[in-house]
């Protein structure tokens, strides 16, 4: 059985095999077999395999083709809804054609993606909005809701993803009234949950697979139990997205939110409208006092720090105060009757629980506190997750795949399965089928002063214009800080001959349509431009990096990871700061090359590169491409590349 499931695995995916022949431009490659091959012997052995493939191996049909062949139920786990659609939209229909295979699919996104019925209505017949823009947009979807097939978010195209109207039309596990809604049997998420239900392939995201544990407490039951295999793509952000999960959190948004709800349950005349009416006034205030005492330089700030500051610690008082008087009025009343009143209760208790667990000293949690324009989040998150992610692990037993391009520092896995207790598994590391000694030349700039230098971005400003110019643009410049991305715009607005894209602009996607457009674009990004942006060609011949992304030392999480490592004799630098950087880092490198054809320049501007014992471990993470510290010889390889030069005057044809 197994011979022919893994002999199965290979003829589809060889050359003269059932994909070549039935998918244009196909090609077979031996470590995609590898790949294939391993995982058809974990699903089998119900095994759990970790696996670093390099770019250019194609590892999503090396995990789809045993899923698929295996007859098993599979759910796959991205960390990106856009993996997420192009699994569900490209390459699941793709193999599925070419299989002759008939399998159901569903494509399962949190609830925040749906549109609810329940809160869509509220706000159509209650009319009160903030803006004229939310009302139009309101009514818009409230027309379009009859033709919408899954109600999902992108649907409704004509919608800016950032709009603020997609709060007053979707749900949260907060006022989400469940089976007690009128709309239960009509509910978007309710149907795409019992089609993930039936399907043989399910495709979710990360947050959304360890949120599936808190299911069955909403009333829509468990994905998990019926799996028989479980791939984590992107899974180099699992630990990090594991940390969020398990901590909790709770936002001053939230309590304008549901005191808002309240509000809305009540006629104006009625005694508890009163009451909720200046509860509103006086929690208005308290906010306002607490972002006004909260320290303007940090947006996250540990809460050690921050009971340093003795109006915070006040306006922090009044606030727990509060709670308890609005919690101490809510109890008093008979709520039973109403399900929008039983929820608004239940979410109020909640809250209170949350603070409360805030307010106390837990000895395994980091409490912080993020700052944004009009609210604050109040976190707690624990110092290490590899005890509850094992404990969800073995909820069942079936076959776990753990993939990514970079799982791995100086060829070790450990820096991936430490962190989430991963043990008996087994691995596999699949360099990259690109030539990069040939394809790219790593460029190490002499004579750069530290980053933390005041002059520093003018300095690596001289040295970035002239590779910039010699590759005509065609440039991904990436930070490790937004401030640093705004500095270099400001130095760049009048130095560059060439279109410059600024993240933050304009949204992710249409920037990256216009980069490819133009053909000869700059364009400065930070996180979210360091992975999953492919961009094939000409287009993007140039990478260049301002630092190594090591996380902030001021950055609350960070520190009080470190510190309970130093508590423990370990060190922080060693593991946690080093290999967070390290695979951050084969992120961004990562985006230069992107085929076989492909060429380019790698700049990494971060003098400690070529000055710190650390760097051995990260040019042993790399890819094997040439080094030079030479501007000439930079120029002379961008020379080869025979690159036609195009100016802000000159028309792309």
């Amino acid at each position: 059985m197994l011979e022919d499931f893994v002999t199965n695995c290979r003829r589809v995916l060889s050359e003269q095999g059932r994909l070549f022949t039935a998918i244009p431009g196909f090609v077979a490659r031996t470590q995609q077999i590898d790949l294939a091959i391993a995982i058809a012997k974990a699903i089998e052995a119900r095994a759990t395999l970790v696996a670093e493939a390099g770019t250019g191996i194609g590892k999503t049909f090396a995990y789809l083709v045993p899923c698929l062949l295996s007859g098993k139920k599979a759910l796959i786990s991205t960390a990106t809804k856009t993996l997420q659609d192009q699994l569900f939209q490209k390459d699941l229909p793709v193999l599925i054609r070419a299989l002759g295979l008939s399998v159901r699919v569903q494509n399962l996104k949190g609830r925040a993606n749906y549109i609810c019925r329940y809160r869509l209505d509220l706000h159509v017949n209650e009319g009160q909005f903030s803006a004229q823009q939310i009302a139009h947009e309101v009514l818009y979807i409230h027309e379009k809701l009859p033709r919408l097939i899954a109600g999902e978010r992108n649907e409704l195209p004509e919608i800016q993803e950032e709009s603020a109207v997609w709060p007053f039309v979707t749900s949260t596990s907060e006022n989400c009234l469940g089976v007690e809604c009128s709309y239960h049997a009509e509910c978007f998420l309710v149907k795409a949950r019992k089609r993930a239900l039936d399907a043989d392939v399910v495709i979710l995201n990360h947050h959304l697979y360890f949120a599936d544990s808190r299911l069955k407490t909403e009333g829509f039951g468990e994905l998990l139990p019926g799996v028989d295999v479980v791939v984590f793509d992107e899974a180099h952000q699992l630990a990090e997205i594991a940390s969020n999960f398990y901590g909790e959190r709770i936002s001053t948004r939230q309590l304008h939110d549901l005191l808002d709800d309240m509000l809305r349950v009540w006629s104006v005349l009625e005694e508890p409208y009163q009451f909720l009416q200046q509860s509103s006034q006086t929690l208005g205030t308290i906010i306002h006092d607490l972002l006004e005492a909260y320290p303007s330089f940090r947006e996250r700030s540990s809460w050690t720090d921050l009971k340093r500051y003795p109006s915070f610690l006040k306006s922090w008082e009044a606030l727990l105060l509060f709670m308890q008087e609005w919690s101490d009025y809510i109890s008093g009343m008979a709520v039973q009757e109403h399900p929008g009143l039983q929820r608004c209760k239940e979410r109020l208790d909640e809250l209170c629980r949350l603070l409360t667990l805030f307010q106390g000293q837990k000895l395994e949690q980091i409490r912080w506190v993020e700052r944004f324009k009009h609210s604050l989040v109040f976190h707690t998150t624990p110092f290490m997750v590899a005890d509850s992610f094992q404990t969800l692990l073995r909820q069942q037993t079936c076959t776990y795949v753990f993939t990514s391009a970079t799982l791995t520092m100086a060829s070790s896995f450990d820096c991936f399965t430490k962190p989430l207790g991963l043990t008996d598994v087994q691995t596999q590391l699949l360099p990259s089928s690109f030539d990069f000694k040939t394809q790219a030349l790593l460029y190490l700039p002499r004579a750069l002063p530290d980053p933390k230098d005041d002059h520093y971005h003018e300095a690596l400003l001289a040295k970035a214009l002239p590779v910039i110019n010699a590759c005509g643009g065609r440039c991904f410049f990436l930070f490790t800080s937004h401030r640093a991305l705004q500095r270099m715009a400001d130095l760049l607005s009048t130095h560059l001959n060439f279109p410059l894209l600024i993240q933050g602009e304009e949204a992710k996607p249409i920037l990256l349509a216009r980069f490819r457009e133009l053909g000869n674009a700059v364009l400065l990004g930070t996180a979210t431009f360091w992975e999953g942006v492919d961009v094939k060609g000409e287009a993007l011949s140039c990478v260049i990096i301002d630092k190594i992304p090591f996380a902030s030392p001021t950055d609350p999480v960070m520190r009080g990871k470190m510190d309970y490592l130093k508590a423990r004799g370990l060190s922080g630098f060693d593991e946690l700061s080093l290999p967070n950087a390290i695979l951050a880092l084969k992120q961004g490198v990562g985006r230069l090359i992107r085929d076989a054809a492909d060429r380019g320049i790698l700049m990494i501007a971060d003098p400690r590169l070529t000055a710190r014992d650390y760097s051995r471990q990260i040019f042993a993470s790399l890819p094997p491409m040439r080094k030079t510290r030479e501007e000439h010889k930079v120029l002379s390889f961008i020379n080869q590349l025979g690159l036609k030069i195009l100016d802000n005057d000159t028309e792309l044809l």
